[in-house]
C-alpha cells in the first residue's frame, strides 16, 4: 500500500507499507506496526520490543500520540489541493482552551520553539514549531475554545 504523508514537518513523503505476519511492516525498516485496539498499534522493533500508539483518523488526518509526542500526518491524494506546498497552519490536536500565546504576527520563530499552550482534557500542551518560519496569523485569543483540527497559527517558509 502505497501513500503520500505530510509530517509535523510539512513535507510530503512516500510511504509504504506491506503485509507482515499479523500486521504492516514500513517498507525500507525494520519497524512493524499491529493492531492493539480499536485506536492503537503496537510498534514493534527488530528485537521485539513494543511500543504502544494512540491513532485517531479525522478527515484525511491522522492524529498519532507515541512515546509522550502528538503528531498529525495527513493523507495527501495525488493531485489533489493538499498537495500545494504553500503556508502551513499549526491545528489542535485536540478540543480545548487556550491559555498562552507565546509569539506576535511577523515574529520569526526556529524549529521547536514553544508558540503556544493549550489546555485540553485537564492537561497542557505546548504547541511548537515544526520548522523556522515567520509568523502569519494567529487564529485564536488567551480564553478561546477550539476544537480539534483547528487552525491554531499559520505560519510561512522564512
Amino acid at each position: 500500500m502505497r501513500h503520500d504523508m505530510r509530517g509535523p514537518d510539512c513535507e510530503v513523503r512516500e510511504i509504504i507499507l506491506a503485509p507482515a505476519g499479523n500486521g504492516l511492516i514500513l517498507d525500507g525498516t525494520d519497524i512493524r506496526f499491529e493492531k492493539a485496539g480499536e485506536d492503537s498499534l503496537w510498534v514493534v522493533t527488530t528485537d521485539g520490543q513494543k511500543s504502544l500508539a494512540q491513532c485517531a483518523k479525522v478527515g484525511d488526518y491522522w492524529w498519532i500520540h507515541f512515546k509522550g509526542k502528538i503528531s498529525k500526518l495527513e493523507r495527501v491524494e495525488a493531485g489533489g489541493l493538499g498537495q500545494v506546498q504553500g503556508d502551513a497552519g499549526l491545528s489542535a490536536p485536540m478540543p480545548g482552551t487556550i491559555l498562552e500565546i507565546m509569539v506576535s504576527e511577523g515574529d520569526e520563530v526556529a524549529s521547536g520553539q514553544a508558540i503556544l499552550v493549550m489546555e485540553a482534557m485537564k492537561m497542557e500542551h505546548r504547541i511548537t514549531a515544526p520548522r523556522d518560519g515567520t509568523i502569519q496569523s494567529i487564529h485564536f485569543a488567551v480564553g478561546e475554545r477550539c476544537e480539534q483540527g483547528a487552525p491554531l497559527i499559520t505560519m510561512t517558509d522564512t
